[in-house]
């Protein structure tokens, strides 16, 4: 029977980080049981102790010798507990390398593909003007210049073939799958919490929830994460974000919105150019991957100012028929 090919992010695995526990329930809990344990012990221990001793010194030395065990046992589940901690700590910072180290390398590729799209997309647009100026002169010329033009002519052809290879390496027509795009954001937006820029900013999420797309999942995973982290940055500690996904006649629009201090309008073309960044250690390659995400999904990218005082990112992505899966 057919139906829809849904995608959907696949379950953490091993080399995820574990989620916390509920340190201060645990260790409540833990003090409690070695106190109640403590006080039975002296309890029943110091009544045991006054029925044996016969003597003074017998009960100095039976309470002498209930404090070394009670001091060695109290050792040993100290060091069980510490050192269980400790592994699992260990254990922890391990993944947390191993998972960065996975994550600094899936964004270099990333970005990689991002900026190969985004120059494929401007040599393709660069060549359709020169080929029209190079066909005038080419009109207007004799024969003299013929040789001239026919290297002309095939150095244009050699990027064209530059560029048809740029944007078959990027990939971008080749991983559509349809997909609840209001879940996909609530992944990303899951994923972004754990970033110190978002720690203590407050997101929301508004839209259809049961929104379908069909469309590239990481791209818009990706765009996703791009613009509430700059979002984030530009409205600082306690900030608020929000995200509103639109559903229109034959596009999506995904708006991020920020209370940040916002973009001035002859500032909001220069933020998407590859390159450009603010910050100290930015690549400026974020907000080109938002185009480039927009671009794939034959849409486009708007900066204008946000009901919430800052700016809002509102990205357009048309709508294209679903993959219907017949087997």
């Amino acid at each position: 029977m057919a139906g829809h090919r849904m995608s959907s992010f696949s379950s953490p695995g091993p080399d995820l980080i574990e989620p916390p526990g509920r340190p201060l329930k645990i260790a409540l809990a833990a003090c409690g049981v070695f106190f109640a344990a403590g006080v039975l012990y002296i309890l029943f221990s110091g009544h045991f102790a006054a029925l044996a001793a016969a003597s003074v010194p017998d009960l100095a030395l039976i309470e002498k010798t209930k404090g070394l065990l009670f001091v060695f046992f109290t050792t040993v589940v100290l060091f069980c507990v510490l050192y269980a901690m400790l592994l699992r700590l260990d254990r922890q910072q391990r993944r947390l390398l191993n998972f960065g180290n996975r994550l600094i390398a899936a964004e270099r590729q990333a970005s990689a593909l991002v900026l190969a799209d985004s120059v494929a997309h401007e040599v393709s647009n660069l060549l359709m003007t020169l080929e029209y100026h190079v066909q005038e002169l080419a009109d207007a010329a004799g024969e003299e210049k013929k040789d001239t033009l026919q290297k002309v002519f095939s150095a244009q052809d050699r990027l064209k073939a530059l560029a048809r290879r740029l944007a078959r390496v990027s990939g971008r027509e080749t991983r559509k799958t349809y997909f609840n795009i209001f879940a996909a954001v609530g992944d990303a937006l899951a994923f972004a919490e754990k970033h110190r820029s978002l720690r203590f900013c407050k997101i929301e999420r508004t839209g259809p929830a049961d929104l379908m797309f069909m469309g590239n999942l990481l791209l818009v995973y990706q765009m996703i994460l791009n613009l509430v982290l700059n979002a984030a940055q530009a409205a600082g500690e306690h900030g608020r974000i929000r995200v509103d996904l639109l559903e229109h006649d034959d596009v999506v629009s995904v708006e991020v919105h920020d209370n940040g201090p916002g973009i001035a309008p002859n500032m909001r073309k220069t933020v998407m150019e590859a390159f450009y960044t603010t910050r100290k250690n930015g690549s400026g390659l974020g907000l080109l991957s938002v185009e480039a995400c927009a671009r794939a999904h034959n849409g486009n990218v708007e900066v204008r100012d946000s009901d919430l005082g800052g700016a809002c990112f509102a990205v357009w992505l048309k709508k294209t028929p679903a993959v219907i899966d017949d087997q």
